[in-house]
């Protein structure tokens, strides 16, 4: 990932976690590509399931 791309990546997470009021971080290892999609559907409109990287999120947060 390219430095400009990372630094747009940890801007769009910085305004999700000011924007929301709670955040769940996971380990999706292990599952399977039926397991993450049954995943992202039981949750809710307004919820929302990524994978980022760990770095990104420590800067972002």
């Amino acid at each position: 990932m390219a430095r400009p791309d990372k630094a747009a990546a940890v801007a769009e997470l910085t305004d999700q976690f000011r924007s929301s009021n709670a955040a769940v971080l996971t380990e999706y290892r292990g599952l399977t590509v039926a397991q993450l999609k049954e995943l992202r559907r039981s949750l809710g409109e307004n919820a929302q399931y990524a994978v980022v990287k760990n770095t990104l999120t420590k800067i972002a947060a």
